[in-house]
Formats: structure tokens, C-alpha cells, sequence
């Protein structure tokens, strides 16, 4: 199916489902018993994660380099595009729901300062009018689609904790600064049933250089300032489910094993009345990253990747097991294969991808979990077979690999195609579909669409 036909239908859709503080409960994604519900029947969270597509092809050019951002999605923001893109999951993958970031101050002041965008929060950190618009008009496209938005506030959250943690302890200037984003978007959409949950931070309560091998005051200060932000959300959106966007580690023998959303931290700042806790009591699914195996060259020949793949069921298992005590829904937040080197010809990765996917979706199914979020889903750029080839990067000493337009002539940084699970053809105007795409839109088939 064509879903550029489906674009006409999607905004008649909007109307007719307008969005309101009158939308009643069953309209928000819910959980009855540990399992997900929507409009009182059996709910699966089938997608993945989305910062546009290459129809928001906008990058930041200079002498033939282009870098390429995921903020574009706001800034060069068109309700159309993005309806598109979500009819596209829709009928290609299935899809129920998407995941989406806003971004840290760090981040994106560098493409206020260096790149003249407009700030995207006020000086308090209180979100811009403008982007709020654009926030709610997202959750607008979405719900048309019949698409669910989980909101993963304040991306990079960790780098700058880990540069200045003081200012992130209760009262601290990033404790208020961040306290007032997270209160002006959570009231934006507070009632919008298009949005299913909120996060707070993207992998943040571990940072290798500082507590990868061992624990830290990092980690308690990261988790009580992600309560806080939590707590606020609940009682402003209570609506909307909570989760954790938090790197699973299963296997690795260290205080993160299986997630540190599991571990029992304390904030320093409360000293000799502290009061430890988990993560994990604090929302209401569990939405780990799970990235279990690396696909390297070594693996490349015959079966001998088959056992990284029995590894990763493995490993899927015994996450499941930890979880299951809990009694809480699990969501792969995110999921996907690593490549290593990042410049692994696509080619030839593509082929254990595939194997992958099948093999690991499956588990996911048998195994009670209740949703995958695919990473990097959709194609940023239209790279036909043949012209680009994909290297180690010797242009930007900050990117493992770079993509050589051989047609144009154009570098592009930190877009390998490799998680792409849609492909192009030498000729057509719209990505065709993967084995692994296939894999994700067929798990839960006893689950209906909303």
C-alpha cells in the first residue's frame, strides 16, 4: 500500500478525533493486572524509535561535510511529514507506538549559539512556546495514526550530570532549571491520550568512566533527581504511564546486572537520613535498552554468529526473570544489533541483522515481553545501492565512520544505514521493508491493532 495515500485520510482522522481534557481514561494507554490495555482491550507496544525520516532531510553543511542532527525534528518541525512517516509504521510495521527524545541544554545550545535556531526553552527552562506547539501538534499526527507516544524528557541528561552533579542535587540550578521543562511539557500534553508515558533521560545511571565498574555517588544522585522529575509528572500528568529509558547490562557480574533501575541507590545530599530505593519502584513499566550482542567481522562467516544470538535469548531470560518479581510490564525501549566497527559494510551486516530479529523477537514473545521499540527504524537519507560506501571516519576525529556520497560528492557523518529497517532500491520514492521489518510487524499476531 501506498501510504502517501493514506495522507488525506490521517488529517480527516484528526479532526474527527479531537483532542481534548474531555478525552476519557480508556483513551490513554492503561495497565490492568501487568499487562497493557487500550479502550479496555489487550494493548502491545510495537514500533520504534523516531526522530524523523528522510523526509526531514535537513543537515548542517560546510565544505562538503554534513552532520546530521536528530533535533531536526523540531526545528525544521511539518505536521504532514511526520503524519506520513507515522501512516508509513503503520502499515508497514504494524506499528502501535513510537519513542521519542527532547533534548538537554548542552545539546541544544550549540545549535543556538553556533547554528542560529531558535532557543528551545526560556531562560527558567521552561519549554519555548513555539516548540510546545509543536509538541502537541506531534502527539496531534500521532494519534491520528492510531500511533502512541512515549516522550523520553531531557536526552542527554547524563553528560551533564556527570560534568556538574552538585547542580543537580535538590534546589540545585539544574534541579529548578529542568524541574520547570519537565512541569511546561508535561502540562502541554497532560491531556493528550496520543501520549502513552514519559521518561526521564536517556541511559543515565550509568556512566562507564565514572561507575561502570563499580558504585558511586553518581548513581544516586542520577536516580533521585529522576524520581523527583517522576513525582512531578505524576501528579501533573496523571494520565500518562511512567518508565525508565535505563541500559540493560544483564550477564556483566556488576552492580548494574540485570539494570540498574533494579539496584538500591540513595541521593548523597540526604547523608545520614537517606532513604534508599530502586528505580524500578518508581514507574509503571520497565522499558530497558537491550543491545545483547555485537555483531564483528569474526562473526561474519558460516554460523558463527548462531551462538551470540542463543547468548542474547540467554541474557533476554534472565532479565525477564528479575523483572517478572516485580510484576510490571516490559517494554524494549530500545532493541537492535550492534555493529562493530560502526563502518561493517551494511551489506553483509544486514544479513545476521535479519537472522537476529527473527530469532530474538520470537524470544520476546515466548518470554512475556510486552513491546519492542526497534532503534533507528526508518532511513534519514535516501542511500541507494552503489552510490555511497560507508568507512572509518578520517574527516571528524569525534565519528567512528563516515558515509561518502559517491553521486554528489556529499560527506554525511553518524548516519551508517546499518540500523536502517527499510531499504532503498535503485529506483522508487518509498523504502521497502526488511526481513527484520517483517520479523517486527509479525510478533503478537493474536494481539489486534487499535
Amino acid at each position: 500500500m501506498n501510504y502517501k495515500r493514506l495522507i488525506a485520510l490521517g488529517f480527516c482522522l484528526k479532526l474527527a478525533c479531537s483532542i481534548s481534557a474531555a478525552a476519557p481514561p480508556s483513551d490513554y494507554v492503561q495497565i490492568h493486572n501487568g499487562r497493557f490495555e487500550l479502550h479496555g482491550k489487550p494493548f502491545v507496544v510495537r514500533g520504534i524509535n523516531y526522530f524523523g525520516s528522510w523526509l526531514f532531510p535537513r543537515t548542517i553543511a560546510g565544505d562538503g561535510v554534513e552532520h546530521s542532527t536528530i533535533w531536526t525534528l523540531y526545528h525544521d518541525w511539518d505536521h504532514q511529514k511526520a503524519s506520513q512517516d507515522f501512516a508509513f509504521i503503520r502499515t508497514q510495521l504494524r506499528a502501535t507506538a513510537v519513542r521519542i527524545g527532547t533534548p538537554a541544554r548542552d545539546e541544544f545550545d550549540n545549535l543556538i549559539v553556533y547554528h542560529k535556531w531558535d532557543p528551545w526553552y526560556q531562560p527558567d527552562g521552561s519549554i519555548s512556546e513555539g516548540y510546545k506547539k509543536d509538541l502537541v501538534e506531534l502527539a496531534d499526527a500521532a494519534y491520528a495514526n492510531h500511533v502512541r507516544i512515549q516522550f523520553c524528557l531531557i536526552w542527554n541528561l547524563g553528560n551533564e550530570m556527570a560534568k556538574a552533579p552538585d547542580d543537580f542535587a535538590p534546589g540545585g540550578a539544574m534541579d529548578r532549571f529542568y524541574a520547570n521543562q519537565v512541569h511546561s511539557i508535561g502540562l502541554a500534553l497532560r491531556d493528550h491520550p496520543g501520549v502513552m508515558a514519559f521518561s526521564i533521560g536517556n541511559e543515565v545511571l550509568v556512566n562507564w568512566p565514572i561507575n561502570g565498574m563499580h558504585t558511586s555517588a553518581f548513581e544516586g544522585r542520577a536516580a533521585a533527581f529522576k524520581r523527583r522529575r517522576l513525582h512531578e509528572l505524576r501528579s501533573i500528568a496523571p494520565f500518562q504511564l511512567l518508565t525508565d529509558d535505563e541500559c540493560s547490562s544483564p550477564g556483566c557480574r556488576l552492580w548494574h546486572d540485570p539494570g540498574p533501575e533494579f539496584a538500591m541507590v540513595s541521593d548523597p545530599a540526604e547523608g545520614q537520613d537517606a532513604h534508599p530505593f530502586r528505580i524500578a519502584d518508581e514507574i509503571d513499566y520497565l522499558g530497558p535498552h537491550f543491545y545483547p550482542e555485537e555483531l564483528m567481522p569474526q562473526d561474519l562467516p558460516g554460523d558463527a554468529f548462531a551462538p551470540k544470538i542463543a547468548n542474547a535469548q540467554q541474557k533476554l531470560a534472565d532479565y525477564m526473570k528479575v523483572a517478572s518479581a516485580t510484576g510490571k510490564p516490559v517494554v524494549l525501549d530500545e532493541f537492535g544489533l550492534s555493529p562493530k566497527p560502526a563502518s561493517l559494510d551494511p551489506a553483509a551486516y544486514a544479513i545476521h541483522r535479519d537472522e537476529f530479529y527473527r530469532a530474538f523477537i520470537g524470544a520476546c514473545e515466548k518470554d512475556g515481553v510486552q513491546g519492542v521499540l526497534s532503534w533507528g527504524a526508518l532511513p534519514t537519507f535516501v542511500l541507494r545501492p552503489g552510490d555511497y560506501t560507508v568507512t572509518p571516519s578520517k574527516i571528524n576525529p569525534w565519528s567512528p565512520l563516515e558515509v561518502d556520497i559517491q553521486s554528489s560528492a556529499r560527506r554525511i557523518l553518524f548516519c551508517a544505514p546499518s540500523w536502517d529497517l527499510f531499504v532503498w532500491d535503485a529506483k522508487g520514492d518509498e523504502p521497502l521493508a526488511t526481513p527484520s521489518a517483517k520479523a517486527l510487524a509479525a510478533v503478537w499476531p493474536k494481539v489486534p491493532l487499535p
